[in-house]
Order: C-alpha cells, then structure tokens, then sequence
C-alpha cells in the first residue's frame, strides 16, 4: 500500500521528466566503483535484473534493512542481531466483520491479545476496511511454518479477535493474505557513507528498531530531510572536497539520533513484555528453554523430539490463562486483573507519543553522549534557540513592504489571537520552516540557508549584511537569505524594510528564547544573529553588540555555514 503511494507520487512528480529515469520491477544485483581518469570523484555503476546499467556521481541507498547497497560496500550493522523472531500475518476482514470489529467509534490501533491458544500483538491499519496484521512470537528452530499453516493461524486470529473458534463465526470472515517470519532488530550501520563519500544510507538501510513507537519511519523522514538538501548542494558543486565534508557532516548528525532512537525503542519494546510478565508469562522462560533444549545432554535428541517437547511446554504454560475467559472466578484471573489494573493505574501502559525525541532531538555536538533515563521517555517538547535544534513554531507577521516579495509560499496561519482589520493586509507566519517559506517565495530552484538578524537595523548595517553575505555565499556556492526580525513595526525613518523581508516578532519570543540560552545579554541594547539551514536547524546563533554588525557578521555567517556542511 505505501509502495503504491510513493510509485504513484513519483510518476507524478517525475514520470513525464526527460531528466529523470523512474525504474519499477527492477532488482539491483551489481555495485561497483569506477575511478574514471578523467574523474576527481569515483563514479558508481549500478547494474540491474534487466541488463541496465547506470552510472551516477552519487547513489543515494533506502533499500531497507537488508540493504544490497550496504552489504557491496562492506558496512556491517552494530547492535542486537535478534531481539525476537515473529511471524507476520497480514489478513483483511470482510464487512460483517469489519463492523462487528469497529462497532465503537474509538477503536485502538494496538490490541494485546493473552489466552489460552494465543499470545499477541493485532495492529488495525484501517478498522473500516479490514486492513489488519497480527504478530505472533516464533520460536526456530522448536517452531516451524508449519506451526504457522493457513488452517491454524485462521484458528488463532478467530482466537484473538473474538475468543472464539471459526465455527461459530456466522457470516463473519477474513482472509489471509500473507503470513511471513521476520526478525525483530536494534541494529545502527557502522557507518552511513562509503569510504569514497559518494554512496549514503537511508532510512531501514541505516538502522533497524523494534516496532514499538514508530521510530523506524519517522527516523527514515527524518534521514531524507537532513539529506535532500545535502545532496542538491554538493550536485551544484564540481568541488570534491565539499562532498566529503557535506556528507560525513550528515553522517555525523544522523547516526547518534539512530542509536538514541534504537535505545528508545527497545526501552519501549520491554514496556509492551510488563502485561505478559503481569499475565505470569515472561519472555525470558522461552528463550531459556530454548538455550537448555539447545545444549547438551538435550542436544542429543533429535530435533523432532526437541521440537515436541518444545511445542508441549508451551501450551502448558498458555493454559492458565483459560481462567481469565471463564465465566467462573478464580484466585489465578484475579491475581492477573489486580497485576495488569496496578500497570495500567500507575501510568505503565505502552507510550506512543515521545516529544522529546519526535520534536526536541539535535544535532548538538555530544547532545547523546549521556545515557536517557527511561522515566524522562515521555517528557514534553520545549523550544529551544540553541545550534543543533530545529527553530521553533512562533507566530511571526510579515511586515507590509516585505509582502511585496510574494505572497505565494509562505506558510500561512489562520490566528485569531492576531486579527487585522483588513486581513489582506496581514500575513502570519510560522517561523518553523523559514529557510524552507523563504525558498518558495523568493523562486530558489536550490534548497536555500537564511540569515535570521534579531534588532532594528541601520541603512549601514544593512549593506555590510549584504557585503558579507555576498561574499560568503559565492565563496561557498550556497544560497543565503536574509530576514530582519524586530519587535513592531518601524516607524517611517528608520524603515528599512522596503530591501528585505521583515518579520514582527510583537511577543518578542525569539528574542526571550535566545535569552535563555546566553548570559551575554548585556544591558546594552544587542543584536543577535541566526544561520538557518536548509531543514529549518540553527546552526549557529549568536548575540552581536550594537555597532559591531560590520565586523563580526561575515565571521558568524562563515561559521554558521561551515559548521552545516
């Protein structure tokens, strides 16, 4: 379904391109670097099921966690191989059912299922239609598919959904649509880029989560927005040099948010085992009998034999939680509901909404070097003007003359905290994605860094920005916007807005969350001074005394854009 999704996005986007060549259906089976003469860079050459081969400057790798690309460059994955086995059953209930299933209107996505023919997890992808999976624990080699055949995994989902058997299911129905084992991983590359700098992981290639709060694709996001514009930069660039220091320098903030949320997800993955240990079954008791059916003397028996005893044991250990579906009370249900009730009232149950991490995560140099205390998991999101953090969503007004640029491209806020008598006339911003806005309004074809300057400004201190910027940004071949954030509108004289995009800051926001982070805020009046990348992450921000612009603004924008490539 995602995969339709993104084939049908990209041929929209890119199918009628003479530019872009789109391939579906096709398998990469050939890897290799060439190292033209005529080249400073190795070129890569991919060559596909179909006998085509392709060259590029850069190959970009989100082929998932079995990744070919990684494998032929000999980056190996660091962490814990096997978690868990599972097998994956993907089934698709019929309309009786789907109603009968959705009948309340808040319905939850994860179901926890422990009786006595099964233990686990059904995830509802989309209760309406019937689009449903179940993820059973599997146990090779003491377990095999045929554990797992058609007929008896039918049994246990009728188990799990309904507690009951397919004969009393009526007009109610479902239909298998796959059933496959797969691995549960907390697995981070060793390293995001070849050696030659040229061929980059992404997404499941770079790192593997047990799925238990979503890490695993908001990671994946996240690697593409801190890549895409890497990429765009170093294709405008013939400098080999900035290739190294553009992707290393992504690696370098990829890689430690992967391992931070690696740990997170196993934090969250032993969360979902408390039930399980509530309802007397841990998930320590299987893998120990399976490391005693594994040693000697037990090794010595057959397989078949071992795989019998294995199969026993389990149905012995399942049979108490009969108990909790019978109609009769008993000493066992009641101590299982006491268990699982104190879980739920002390706030134990499985999180999925982790702002810290989700929003608040920074690619601040050692920002991950101290190890997370789980009970801080769910700690809200609070904005920060800080190097490494994303800029956070503040309400800006654009000021009149600067509407001029466009009007088109801004990400425009509906407010009812800033009405204007003529709405025409207003324009509220987030400050969120400013580098982003200002690259649509503006008509940049190239993702664009901006130069956020806190404080009024001089007509000379306007034109050594300017100086500097020009400068910098044709040294480094990197587009830099400027914009001027004050605190209210400027009065006729002073205004200097007429050249460049101004943003009122009335609640002056910006300027307190800078403040809080500096104990150079003098008395004196200031300036500050913000290099936003190109994924709306500061990368360096500063205070500026007053009349000092001229001669520290070319240093700070030198450093802010070094520092991000």
């Amino acid at each position: 379904k995602f995969v339709s999704l993104l084939l049908n996005e990209a041929k929209q986007r890119h199918g009628g391109s003479g530019e872009t060549n789109l391939r579906y259906g096709e398998e990469v089976i050939a890897i290799e670097e060439i190292d033209p003469e005529s080249q400073s860079q190795p070129i890569i050459s991919i060559k596909t099921s179909h006998g085509q081969t392709y060259q590029t400057r850069y190959l970009i790798a989100a082929d998932g966690v079995h990744s070919f690309a990684r494998r032929s460059f000999g980056i190996p994955m660091m962490g814990q191989n096997t978690m868990q086995n599972l097998i994956n059953v993907h089934f698709r209930t019929n309309s009786h059912l789907s109603k009968m299933l959705m009948k309340d209107s808040d319905q939850a996505m994860l179901h926890f299922v422990y009786n006595s023919q099964l233990v686990g997890a059904f995830v509802c992808h989309d209760g309406r239609k019937g689009e449903w999976v179940l993820q059973i624990p599997f146990f090779p080699p003491y377990q095999t598919m045929d554990d797992f055949s058609i007929g008896k995994v039918r049994e246990m989902v009728w188990a799990g959904l309904l507690g009951m058997n397919s004969n009393e299911a009526n007009e109610c129905d479902f239909d298998v649509l796959s059933i496959r084992p797969w691995t549960m991983s907390s697995l981070v590359a060793q390293s995001y880029v070849n050696k030659s700098n040229n061929m980059v992981l992404v997404g499941d290639a770079a790192h593997a989560f047990p799925p238990a709060g979503g890490f695993g694709m908001n990671t994946g996001l996240q690697d593409s927005h801190n890549l895409a514009w890497r990429i765009a930069l170093l294709l405008r660039s013939s400098n080999h040099h900035m290739a190294n220091s553009v992707l290393t320098k992504y690696e370098s903030d990829r890689k430690p948010i992967a391992t931070q949320n690696a740990a997170l997800s196993v934090r969250n993955y032993n969360r979902t085992l408390r039930i399980a240990k509530a309802c007397y079954l841990d998930a320590q008791h299987p893998a120990l009998l399976t490391t005693v059916l594994g040693s000697p003397p037990m090794s010595l028996l057959p397989l078949e034999t071992r795989q019998g005893m294995f199969r026993r044991l389990v149905r012995v250990a399942m049979m108490p939680l009969a108990s909790l579906t019978s109609l009769n009370s008993s000493l066992h249900a009641n101590h299982i509901e006491r268990n699982v009730q104190s879980i739920l009232e002390s706030g134990g149950s499985l999180p999925l909404v982790f702002p810290k991490y989700e929003i608040g995560f920074s690619y601040e140099h050692g920002a991950h070097s101290k190890k997370e205390d789980a009970s801080n998991d769910t700690k809200g999101y609070y904005p920060r003007m800080r190097v490494g953090y994303r800029l956070p969503h503040t309400i800006l007004e654009v000021w009149n003359s600067s509407i001029s640029h466009a009007r088109d491209g801004w990400s425009v806020l509906e407010t009812t905290s800033h009405e204007a008598e003529d709405p025409s006339d207003s324009l509220f911003i987030t400050l969120t994605d400013i580098s982003s806005q200002l690259r649509k309004v503006l008509s940049y074809d190239t993702p664009v860094f901006t130069l956020l300057v806190l404080g009024a400004l001089t007509a000379s201190s306007l034109t050594s920005i300017r100086q500097a910027i020009d400068k910098v940004s044709n040294k480094m071949n990197t587009p830099l916007i400027m914009a001027n954030i004050i605190p209210e509108a400027p009065s006729d004289e002073d205004d200097v807005s007429e050249n460049i995009i101004t943003l009122i800051d009335s609640q002056r926001v910006i300027w307190k969350l800078m403040s809080e982070e500096s104990s150079d805020t003098a008395d004196n009046p200031c300036n500050a001074m913000v290099i936003v990348r190109p994924d709306g992450h500061i990368s360096s921000a500063e205070f500026v005394e007053k009349g000092a612009i001229s001669t520290a603004v070319q240093k700070i924008i030198s450093k802010g854009l070094e520092s991000a490539v």
